[in-house]
């Protein structure tokens, strides 16, 4: 409370603040015989907008609407005595954008109303930023597995996945906001709160110029506007059913994608409307879900073994739970609106059967349960038409854990069967243990607007800001109980730990702060200006409340600069942009107090091939462990050491940890193509910089933490884009080309990557999430009787990976000591998997019932029409090996870490499997759906 009243208090002062947006604006130019027309009454109206807004134009004939909630079906009339009533309709409001009118009004006629009908432009020309809009008329036609990610994919430079990779940045470089308020989930930054997507009326992702107002993000800004209801109920209800006998075979081939790939029944519905008519409004959604899919492990070690993905089991994890939100929007006088919203989404489901992870002998020994809930109060006041302030509170929680089923004993223990190539575990075993995390925070944005004329043309500023205190972090006991069996195969030896684990929560507490000021500066009718610099804090401390890292206002100053210049109805326009990440807290948890435990090793004296000549194999029977087990048997076992792992709050930080950034210049050229076309060719030039990396080289546990200077990766990309407008029949269509290049030491979030050890060094620099070209179609033809067909269509090159060689660790003392090093044989990327395609199918026939108060349909989702299938992932091992480090540089020499860091193992024993590709994409499915709008 203390932060909030100091902030208010900047606040009164005049350090004003701004909120996200979650609405458009409509500007229009008012003209008569040429010359600008002064007081004009210009009034909105429309289905997304309680009661009607007015505005006078200016001097310049300008008038101006803001706030205006994304939509269509716009109306704005315009009335001047002496003058013809002008009416423009089917006007479209687009989310984050600008809707330019010129308007002309004559005198000839004056008690008629003239009715001009027409499409918006698609061409915001007033902004450099880089974005683009899907519309529910567009998403709502195609091929859908009702989730944000996938509008995301249909994005030019963004690489599918449940967390998409966008045009270089990393899947924890996104920034996610709903209605306004932050959806990022603040421990892994990536989505949280999943809902209903019928409840969505416009997506915007922002990639390139991204104003001063958006912070903490280096990939894309993910701008969802939900419905708000309306002066009239309406809704609606679907079924959607999935079944994977209607699926194409697999072919014992494994797969990833699988939220295309399931069994469900799936019921949703909608409905809003006023509960006092032009003032109060509510909107709700509700979804089950209970999905079940296709995965595939290995149910006994012999067939873990034979590493034959043909001989893997089949398997169907349920994934359950449900996804409601409630809107209500209250607008008590034409000034003053007042919105909250709540949207819940708890889910459960065996963690790794549901993940796929094929080595793991029991895929539904840990429950993963996850699923948060967020509020979000907002008030928007209209002091006069030229200055609107609005005051925020978000509140957020989305914990995520994982429940282990089975808790090990001395008599049953976690039984670890270790190869070269993965690890099984028993039926009876867990493969990891529990895992409890908080992550949540409360937020509070105030802001200012203004508008006006001035000498040197109109301005837009808008100043802002943000307070959160946030706290996120987990807990985690080691290994279900603390009791850990290893079989290590490859030596044939069998030892056993014993923890120790007094551990407390690994909590961050953040204290971030953001100030911003932008005017978007109309220098004339042609030329528009973008002068925006933000500035960040951010404080972490640990669970004691320790400061560990301070990022000051002067450390992180974030220029945002462009210009659009508007010829005819065209758009030129550039930036520079500069960005920071509010990261950093993995320093915090290897500076958290009490976090040091500890294992007691013994070894069996009796070794694997000696219990097989027995009659024994207790890492498959349990039967058989009770004849060995060190409790009732301590004369098999011989203590051989204890280890101790964690940190003990005092990892060094060498010099200073400087903010990391990302550096980005964008030039496009967009053209109007006619009411209903466009096209547009955008480049950009991303540039990351300064990774905060840790170092452990002697791989003692305790990590050192310092700012890698300088360029850690950089992406660069040549962007066309065609566009063809929806006009409630006919062909609407988004495609794009994409040609990219990828370059960088890491494909996280810069980074913990790098320097983890030394083994990690060499070769470590090269492709990544390089994807050099991309071709996407998305688009649908609507036929005057009521079929609607729509297609999806994705070209990637294939992605890339590099080879490896495991070595033993030879790092004396460390706590990987015997394990398994993996570097890297070659450039990183240096080879590249098959290129990729995919084709989506949407097909629904809909009637208008009762004047179309009713609208029936009955649609199905193809995906994979095609039925082709690529490689994803590859065995990357090419075997065991060594490293011919000469005399002089023996292990535990500073000459040993250096010969490692610049040379490539020996390979000795080489891998036969080595190059097979062990996941493909998904067979053809299908979705069948029933969908009721009223």
């Amino acid at each position: 409370m203390k932060k909030l009243l100091s902030f208010l208090s900047v606040f009164l002062m005049g350090n004003l603040l701004f909120a996200q947006q979650k609405h458009g604006a409509l500007m229009g130019i008012v003209t008569y015989q040429n010359e600008p027309l002064v007081g004009v009454v210009a009034t909105l109206e429309g289905p997304n907008l309680i009661g009607k807004s007015s505005s006078v134009s200016n001097e310049k004939g300008r008038f101006r609407f803001n706030l205006v909630p994304p939509g269509g079906d716009y109306k704005v009339t315009l009335t001047l005595a002496g003058f013809r009533t002008l009416v423009r309709d089917h006007l479209s409001v687009n989310l984050g954008q600008v809707t330019e009118l010129e308007l002309e009004m004559n005198t000839d006629s004056v008690s008629e109303v003239l009715v001009v009908s027409g499409e918006s432009p698609l061409i915001d020309a007033t902004t450099n930023q880089i974005s683009r809009n899907f519309s529910t008329e567009l998403i709502g036609k195609l091929t859908n597995d009702r989730q944000m990610q996938m509008v995301m994919a249909m994005t030019p430079g963004a690489i599918e996945d449940n967390n998409p990779s966008m045009l270089g940045g990393a899947s924890t470089d996104n920034l996610y906001m709903v209605d306004g308020a932050d959806n990022t989930d603040p421990l892994t930054k990536t989505w949280s709160t999943a809902l209903n997507f019928d409840a969505v009326e416009e997506v915007q992702v922002i990639t390139g110029g991204v104003s001063a107002e958006y912070g903490r993000n280096q990939g894309a800004v993910v701008n969802l506007a939900t419905k708000s209801g309306g002066n009239s109920f309406a809704g609606n209800l679907r079924f959607i059913a999935s079944d994977i006998d209607w699926n194409s075979e697999d072919d014992g081939k494994p797969f990833d994608e699988a939220t295309k790939y399931t069994t469900e029944s799936r019921f949703a519905g909608t409905l809003g409307g006023p509960i006092i008519k032009d003032k109060f409004w509510f909107f709700t959604a509700y979804e089950t879900r209970g999905k079940e899919k296709q995965t595939f492990h290995y149910a006994t070690l012999e067939d873990y073994l034979s590493r034959d993905a043909g001989r893997q089991t089949s398997r169907v994890p349920k994934y359950e739970g449900h996804y409601f939100n409630v809107k209500l929007t209250y607008q008590p006088t034409p000034d003053h609106t007042i919105q909250a919203n709540y949207n819940e989404d708890p889910i459960e489901f065996p963690l790794y059967n549901y993940l796929n992870s094929s080595n793991y002998g029991n895929g539904d020994n840990i429950t993963r349960e996850q699923g948060g809930d967020n509020l979000l109060l907002d008030w928007n006041w209209i002091i006069t038409p030229n200055v609107i302030t609005s005051l925020k509170y978000q509140r957020k929680d989305s914990p995520l854990n994982n429940r282990a089923n089975y808790h090990s004993t001395v008599l049953e223990p976690v039984q670890e069967y270790n190869a070269s190539f993965g690890t099984f575990y028993t039926e009876t075993s867990a493969p990891t243990s529990d895992y409890y995390s908080a992550r949540e925070y409360d937020s509070y944005n105030f802001s200012l607007n203004l508008f006006f004329e001035s000498g040197w043309g109109f301005h837009d500023i808008k100043m802002g800001g943000e307070v959160r205190d946030a706290q996120y972090g987990s807990i985690s006991p080691a290994w279900a109980g603390g009791f850990r069996m290893r079989w290590l195969a490859s030596s044939g030896i069998g030892r056993m730990r014993i923890y120790d684990d007094p551990r407390s929560w690994v909590l961050t507490n953040e204290d971030y702060q953001a100030l911003f000021i932008q005017d978007t500066w109309s220098v004339n009718d042609k030329l528009t200006l973008t002068l925006g610099l933000r500035s960040d804090h951010l404080s972490l401390a640990n669970v004691d409340n320790v400061e560990v890292v301070n990022l000051k206002f002067g450390d992180t100053l974030a220029p945002r600069l462009g210009f659009a210049y508007k010829i005819n109805q065209d758009s030129f326009h550039g930036s520079f942009s500069q960005y920071y990440d509010a990261i950093g807290d993995w320093i915090v948890r290897n500076n958290a107090p009490n976090q040091l435990y500890y294992a007691d090793e013994y070894q069996l004296n009796l070794r694997m091939s000696e219990l097989e000549a027995m009659g024994l194999a207790p890492w498959i029977n349990p039967n058989d462990w009770l004849q060995i087990n060190p409790q009732d048997h301590p004369d098999l076992w011989t203590y051989r050491t204890q280890y101790t792992f964690g940190s003990d709050g005092t990892a060094d930080i060498l010099g200073t940890i400087d903010p990391a950034y990302m550096q980005e210049y964008t030039l496009g050229y967009e053209k109007q193509m006619g009411s209903r076309y466009a096209v547009g060719l955008n480049y950009y030039n991303r540039t990351w910089k300064n990774a905060y990396e840790d170092e452990d080289f002697d791989q003692d546990g305790q990590w050192a933490f310092q700012t890698y200077k300088g360029t850690w990766r950089k992406y660069e990309a040549l962007i066309l884009t065609a566009q063809r407008q929806f006009t409630g029949t006919g062909l609407q269509f988004f495609t794009s080309y994409t040609y990219s290049k990828t370059r960088g030491i890491s494909a996280s979030d810069n980074s913990t990557a790098y320097l983890d050890s030394p083994y990690d060094v060499f070769n470590w620099y090269g492709r990544t999430l390089d994807y050099p070209t991309q071709i996407k179609f998305n688009g649908s033809y609507t036929f005057d009787f009521g079929l609607n067909v729509g297609l999806n269509y994705q070209f990637f090159s294939g992605s890339v990976w590099t080879p490896t060689i495991s070595v033993e660790n030879q790092i004396p003392g460390g706590v990987n000591e015997g394990g398994t090093a993996t570097p890297l044989a070659e450039t990183r990327g240096s080879r590249r998997l098959p290129n990729t395609q995919r084709t989506d199918l949407h097909v629904e026939y809909g009637l208008n019932l009762f004047n179309g108060k009713l609208k029936p349909s009955i649609y199905a989702d193809v995906f994979n029409l095609l039925n082709q299938r690529y490689a994803i992932n590859v065995n990357s091992d090419m075997g065991d090996g060594h490293y011919e480090y000469g005399p002089g540089n023996e292990p535990g020499t500073q000459g040993y870490i250096d010969y490692v860091t610049t040379h490539a193992p020996v390979l000795d024993d080489p891998n036969s499997r080595f190059g097979e590709y062990t996941q493909y994409t998904f067979p053809r499915s299908f979705f069948l759906g029933i969908n009721l709008q009223f």
